[in-house]
């Protein structure tokens, strides 16, 4: 009896012995998980690397029609774990007293990976707003939000910052003032008088390319926004070939960005683009699909969406806001095709320009412009849109 209530004792101390070592190695563990969780401010790189306005010389005019074109670029690099974060930014219209009128925030500006944690490392940013003169609902100015901005000077602040349970981490903050004005020009006129923000892809290739049929369509960035659609649209119709698989392989290539000569000219082309964004003339935007235009630029061809794709490329480059819409085109035998057509913002208004079926139709005859500038009302005549 005495013997089994030994063995019984030994098990007793045993069991406790590997319990305490699970605890204290659990505890341990714990530790080392929060330390891990710490986030070192130092060891983030953030930076505000342009802040533009689109203003009139006389300033802006709040009025119907008329909106301030506000264009950011911002950058951020770390390498640690980010878990639980949010990398924001706050863009806000402070009067002369310091006191916001308008305020908005972005939230998660990179995105988030696979676990819903922000990504870590982002270049070039960019972040948009274009402001219609009118204060924000709870404005610390305490005016009404439904009447525009007084005369007067503003100042653009925008507040890019890392938080973690509400807390800031880390923050940068950059501003650019501006000047309210009811002398400046107002509606669709105070658009076309506002300063021009170009917005370039950040594809080395792509941007160069651009670049090069932007000259050879003879585009001044001084021109008006029409003009300047106008010309892209007809040098687009002129210059580009509605080209399938089979056929886009044995196309010619028109830009050599190969050869050595080549490649120095990309080169010193991507800096001078580098020096033109750091000095606050440019932005870098695109979609994600853009590094995908280089072979149908190259080869100056493609089909609808490729075409389409393109012709926001060049809009953006020379400062003009365009886009792609997708549907069905009705053809004159009643049947329907998938398609890829474009819109583009001119003074203010969108309109559509199809420069596929342009492309198609040019050398059989029908007149130039055929597809250009239509309302939405004209363009669903020959468009579903999706």
């Amino acid at each position: 009896m005495l013997e089994k209530g030994k063995k019984f004792l030994n098990i007793c101390l045993s069991t406790f012995l590997l319990l305490s070592i699970i605890f204290l190695f659990s505890v341990q563990n714990v530790k080392a998980e929060e330390e891990t969780d710490t986030i070192n401010p130092d060891e983030i790189q953030m930076s505000v690397d342009s802040l533009l306005t689109g203003i009139s010389s006389k300033g802006f005019h709040p009025s119907k029609g008329n909106y301030l074109s506000i264009r950011a670029g911002v950058s951020f690099n770390t390498e640690q774990d980010l878990e639980g974060t949010a990398i924001n930014v706050r863009l806000r219209i402070l009067n002369k007293s310091g006191k916001y009128v308008y305020e908005k925030t972005y939230k998660n500006i990179g995105g988030t990976n696979f676990w819903g944690d922000p990504v870590t490392s982002f270049d070039h940013k960019t972040i948009r707003l274009d402001w219609n003169g009118k204060p924000s609902k709870g404005n610390e100015a305490g005016k009404k939000p439904t009447a525009y901005t007084s005369n007067g000077t503003y100042k653009v602040e925008l507040f890019y910052y890392v938080e973690k349970d509400q807390i800031c981490i880390k923050s940068v903050t950059k501003t650019k003032s501006f000047k309210v004005s009811s002398k400046a020009p107002s509606g669709s006129k105070g658009l076309a008088a506002s300063t021009t923000i170009p917005e370039y892809t950040g594809v080395d290739t792509v941007d160069y390319m651009a670049e090069k049929m932007i000259q050879s369509a003879k585009i001044k960035l001084t021109m008006s926004q029409d003009e300047k659609v106008r010309r892209i649209y007809h040098w687009m119709t002129v210059n580009f070939k509605h080209k399938h698989a089979d056929e886009f392989v044995k196309a010619k290539n028109y830009y050599d960005l190969t050869s050595t000569k080549a490649q120095k000219r990309i080169k010193n082309y991507k800096k001078k683009t580098l020096q033109n964004y750091q000095n606050g003339k440019l932005i870098f935007g695109g979609s994600s699909w853009s590094s995908f235009m280089a072979p149908y630029m190259q080869k100056r061809g493609g089909v609808c969406s490729d075409q389409a794709a393109i012709f926001v490329i060049l809009c953006n480059h020379v400062g003009v806001d365009a886009g792609v819409c997708n549907g069905y085109y009705k053809n004159l035998d009643g049947t329907r095709a998938g398609h890829s057509w474009n819109y583009a913002i001119v003074d203010g208004k969108k309109y559509y320009y199809d420069v596929d079926v342009e492309i198609q139709n040019y050398s059989k005859g029908q007149g130039d412009y055929y597809w250009y500038k239509k309302t939405l009302k004209q363009a669903k005549k020959n468009h579903i849109f999706q």
